[in-house]
């Protein structure tokens, strides 16, 4: 399978947080990737082997978010209607835009062909790598527009007027990086179901159960590393284990093939990753000095107007500031009241 050489390059990385990031990406596309992640995470792909996933299932290539093509001009073309196979598909293109709604710029975004299915029965998947130490919203909701738009976008691509019956099953899958300690190793799914409330009509799962979410936290809760995907994606991602570490695992708890190219580009990635790593540590060190600092200076200026020195005074002996010096203050009064 010539997956061993795509995932090589991939882990090309230059210089930077930014190039990490997209490497994550670029590497997350490969299809041998993917395939542990469908395998696992997706029913249909339950009883195929990740090679079968891999070579016979996933179309094309799949492309990611670095890759703009507006949907009207493009997006066609890899759906053509009605559905053909080219001789060679570089898959979907990573960015969906309407006048009305905007723009939207996936992470990943490819077709996968059903197990057992006739040509024409295919699936749209998006990958999205998330930081989620970045997130100050709610992500899921985010999630559920991106799926939303994966069906919206089917419009004049995959079906036209109102041949709604032909609107294909989307995953939008999403794998969450720095996560708290309390949510590392979690994986949900989000799906539609029906509620059957009265009388005997009940609808085929295949006509409603369209739009699939899932969300993986990745990383490890102790020092055992997890099983399955999780266990593969906290490797491939982690920002801390040297390149032998990673190399060994990935040969021997998931087979996948080392090049001498891919353990070159590897071992730049991981050089890049825990340059990252000791810098995020040396940042948190000082953090952590300048944190001391502050709380040294707030006990000597409440000690100082215990003994009666004015706050301009105590400003110049800490070199504070003195609003921040009468809040001290204020904080001390408060503390002081409770506790009589």
């Amino acid at each position: 399978m010539p997956a061993e050489n795509d995932l090589s390059r991939a882990l090309a990385i230059t210089e930077g947080s930014s190039s990490y990031d997209e490497a994550a990406k670029r590497l997350l596309s490969q299809k041998v990737i993917l395939a542990y992640i469908m395998k696992e995470c997706i029913p249909e792909y339950r009883d195929c082997t990740i090679d079968e996933i891999a070579d016979r299932y996933i179309e094309g290539k799949p492309q990611v978010g670095d890759a703009a093509v507006h949907l009207d001009e493009e997006n066609a073309k890899s759906f053509s209607l009605p559905y053909e196979a080219p001789e060679r598909i570089e898959g979907m293109n990573t960015e969906d835009s309407t006048v009305t709604e905007g723009t939207v710029r996936y992470d990943i975004r490819f077709k996968s062909r059903l197990p057992q299915a006739p040509e024409k029965l295919y699936m749209i998947l998006n990958v999205e790598a998330q930081d989620f130490s970045q997130v100050r919203y709610p992500l899921l909701k985010r999630a559920v527009y991106y799926g939303s738009r994966l069906i919206s976008s089917q419009y004049g691509t995959v079906f036209t007027g109102m041949n709604y019956g032909e609107l294909k099953k989307v995953y939008s899958i999403w794998i969450c990086t720095k996560v708290s300690k309390r949510y590392r190793g979690s994986m949900n799914r989000y799906e539609m179901t029906e509620r059957h409330m009265e009388g005997e009509k009940k609808e085929c799962p295949k006509n409603y159960a369209l739009m699939n979410l899932i969300v993986i936290y990745v990383g490890r809760q102790k020092e055992k590393t997890p099983e399955g995907v999780l266990g593969l994606l906290e490797v491939l991602l982690s920002e801390e284990r040297s390149a032998g570490e990673k190399k060994r695992i990935l040969q021997e708890e998931y087979h996948i093939a080392m090049t001498r190219e891919m353990d070159e580009e590897v071992s730049r990635m991981c050089n890049l990753g825990q340059g990252i790593y000791e810098e995020g540590r040396r940042e948190g060190h000082q953090e952590g000095v300048r944190e001391g600092r502050r709380e040294s200076q707030m006990r000597i200026c409440q000690n100082l107007w215990r003994i009666g020195m004015p706050e301009e005074a105590i400003a110049k002996v800490i070199e504070g500031d003195v609003s921040e010096i009468r809040g001290w203050i204020k904080g001390l009064s408060l503390e002081e009241c409770s506790v009589e």
